[in-house]
């Protein structure tokens, strides 16, 4: 059992529908069967604060999707990362009911609690140890990035063994081109790094942008999808205090 909720059902990696720390058991991502090509399955992790999701996001998972044959994109809202120094100013139960919302008309992509529902800080090796736990050794397991994260990566915790449970797809992010972040990475995994690269992602809308213009009063139409939209209007979120 990975989780409990709050009357002690072990809760599942992904959970779509249903609130936080619900007692009824969600949907479970167990380990899937090959696909018609006879390839092993294919499953991305989409880590993030989330705050709110945004369609740079959605295009970057879409991206990695068609250009890295992935049976499913998992969005994982993080609780706190420990990169960031000032927490999200949406709850937990807010992004994740955002994504939730951004997702539910798009087949292949799903949205994981799992960090959400752990204590602490959310640390990327603890999620992909699960997530490789859940589905088994024989599913390729691929951790979606942007290149704003490309210089940090040295200094995650368990970096070194991150490489070995999963693949890195990396997004190029508007303002981190990538070669000038990858000095403190040894050469041949900036080569594995280039060849599975998410090409055509230069999207430039941002989560401070979306926050900004929410704060603002302005509308968010081509920023977030329009239930997305819809939610932070309802739920002011973002506004000045």
């Amino acid at each position: 059992m990975l989780y409990h909720s709050e009357a002690g059902e072990a809760s599942t990696l992904v959970r779509t529908g249903t609130p936080l720390n619900h007692a009824r058991r969600s949907r479970k991502l167990g380990p899937m069967s090959h696909d018609d090509r006879g390839d092993a399955p294919r499953v991305g992790l989409f880590g993030g604060s989330f705050d709110p999701v945004h369609n740079g996001h959605l295009e970057i998972a879409d991206a990695a999707r068609r250009q890295h044959r992935l049976d499913r994109v998992v969005f994982v809202p993080a609780r706190h990362q420990p990169h960031k120094a000032d927490p999200p100013q949406a709850s937990g139960e807010q992004r994740l009911a955002m994504l939730r919302l951004a997702v539910r008309d798009r087949a292949g992509f799903d949205v994981s609690d799992c960090e959400l529902v752990r204590s602490g800080r959310s640390y990327s090796i603890d999620t992909v140890r699960a997530f490789r736990a859940e589905l088994g050794p024989a599913t390729h397991l691929f951790f979606i990035i942007g290149s704003d994260s490309l210089g940090e990566l040295p200094a995650w915790k368990g970096f070194g063994e991150l490489g070995g449970l999963c693949t890195f797809l990396v997004a190029s992010r508007p303002g981190f081109p990538f070669g000038e972040l990858t000095g403190g990475l040894p050469a041949e995994q900036v080569t594995e790094l280039r060849r599975h690269a998410i090409r055509d992602t230069g999207n430039p809308v941002s989560a401070t942008d979306v926050r900004r213009r929410a704060a603002e009063g302005r509308p968010l139409t081509e920023l977030v999808p329009a239930s997305v939209a819809a939610y932070i209007a309802e739920n002011k979120l973002y506004r000045p205090v």
